[in-house]
């Protein structure tokens, strides 16, 4: 085991922002820093004195960064100073998902005092997205270009007749003379599965009248190669018998579908990664729940309800958690679903509709940033809460109320009111209003959103109104 207390250089370390770890001269994790081990999806613990493309191995058959790394490892070594490698492709296996295709930028730093002096020092950074994007932007460049190396064709849409560039017969793989003068030679290069849908596409661009035609389809060549072309063009009159015809531009998009392919499938796997984050954190919470739970049962009376108090905030926060990002939005959460979701887990989890008491909700459509809707929740549960442990004691039917809006300005108004006890005696309003720990996480919450929060009660019961900012949602 090593003991990475003693190794110099470890708060540094602990304290880079970016990914980073330390490794001896043969490519021997030391340590790594909570950034490292979050972008790797791995438990810092796990890769202590592994190797390094021992538990990051290479993707069979795809390029590597292992050549690169050691060879940057001793230039640093060698000079004494820092080794900087280009953005390069090196796939990582990620945990119940098999390998995903990353990019990284590397650097390789010398530790030159110490007793682990001749260490190493790499900083790592996923540039992935850039990358790809880089990549998707050039694909688009290449088919432009090809395009404007006149890939023409003008075909008549009654005798079949194909006029079109030398560019055209190269695409399909003619040799100069070869393919004829008619349009069949060419769809009979289609891919089978799409040739009667290509043929329909063609011939029938005519009865859609004038405006752009696109006609996508995979071609299958005599090599045995399958490439995607895009044909666009538009419908115009020809001089002899009125006849339509189809003219327009071919280029090949075979590399724009495959960078779209492997774009699709990283955002997937990010999606499947988000979703896998999400689910843990909500069943971590729950067993943290489901501890306080079982504290209770050997608890005095006064530990068991603060115990019971915490149990139900815990669980709270793991309903919030199960149902962020349900629609597929990394970016927003729909917080009308979610405050109805978290209403429904109070009812449930406290009996209230046995007891008469019903939760109704008015909110609006609204979509907001996940701190935010977080927030939100989190002020609405302990409200409501606090309307059931004290509104309805002696009751045996109540209401409480949920509202959230915008106003004309833009703000959030957000109000939770019940008809229970609101001004009976001093006593319950010191209760309704208590300096407690849910009074501090309404006012905690509201403050974080750049909110304030205001209590009023009658004889007709208790209302908290959160008054938050007009904001970027």
């Amino acid at each position: 085991m090593f003991d990475t207390a003693a190794q110099p250089g470890k708060a540094i370390l602990h304290a880079i922002p970016l990914p980073a770890i330390i490794m001896t001269s043969d490519l021997q994790i030391v340590d790594v820093n909570a950034a490292f081990a979050s972008v790797v999806a791995r438990e810092r613990v796990t890769l202590l004195g592994k190797q390094l493309f021992d538990e990051f191995p290479s993707r069979p058959d795809s390029p590597n960064l292992e050549a690169a790394i050691r060879a940057s490892v001793q230039r640093a070594l060698a000079s004494g100073r820092t080794d900087a490698l280009p953005p390069g492709r090196h796939d990582i296996v990620l945990p119940d998902i098999g390998y995903e295709t990353r990019y990284w930028r590397l650097s390789h730093s010398p530790i030159l005092e110490g007793e682990r002096s001749g260490d190493i020092l790499q900083l790592v950074e996923d540039v992935t997205a850039e990358v790809t994007s880089e990549k998707l932007r050039e694909a688009r460049e290449r088919t432009a270009a090809e395009g404007a190396a006149l890939s023409f064709w003008d075909l008549n849409l009654v005798t079949g007749d194909l006029i079109r560039s030398p560019a055209v017969d190269r695409l399909h793989g003619f040799e100069p003379g070869e393919a004829g003068g008619n349009i069949e030679a060419f769809l009979d290069r289609v891919h089978p599965d799409d040739r009667e849908q290509a043929r329909a596409n063609a011939f029938s661009a005519a009865e859609r009248g004038p405006g752009p035609t696109i006609l996508e389809h995979r071609l299958l060549l005599p090599d045995g190669r399958v490439r995607w072309i895009s044909a666009r063009g538009e419908i115009v009159i020809g001089p002899v018998n009125d006849e339509p015809h189809l003219v327009g531009m071919v280029v090949d998009v075979t590399e724009f579908r495959e960078q779209e392919a492997e774009l699709r499938n990283a955002l997937a796997s990010q999606k499947l990664l988000l979703d896998e984050m999400n689910h843990r954190v909500k069943n971590s919470l729950q067993m943290v729940a489901s501890l306080l739970n079982l504290e209770c049962a050997r608890a005095s009376a006064e530990t068991r309800g603060k115990l019971l108090s915490a149990s139900a905030r815990v669980n709270a926060i793991a309903t919030i958690h199960a149902s962020l990002y349900q629609d597929g939005d990394v970016a927003s959460v729909a917080v009308d679903s979610q405050l109805q979701e978290l209403c429904e887990h109070l009812i449930s989890s406290t009996g209230c509709d046995i007891r008469g008491i019903r939760v109704e909700l008015d909110v609006a459509p609204l979509r907001l940033c996940p701190d935010k809707a977080i927030s939100i929740s989190i002020i609405v549960n302990e409200l409501v809460t606090n309307s059931l442990k004290h509104a309805f004691h002696d009751r045996e039917q109540g209401m409480i109320e949920v509202q959230l809006k915008r106003d004309g300005g833009g703000s959030l108004l957000l109000t939770v009111r019940d008809d229970g006890h609101g001004a009976r005696d001093g006593l319950d309003r010191e209760v309704r209003r208590s300096s407690g720990l849910g009074e501090r996480l309404v006012q905690m919450s509201a403050r974080k959103l750049g909110g304030r929060v205001e209590h009023s009660h009658d004889q007709g019961g208790w209302e908290t109104t959160v008054l938050l900012p007009a904001a970027e949602s």
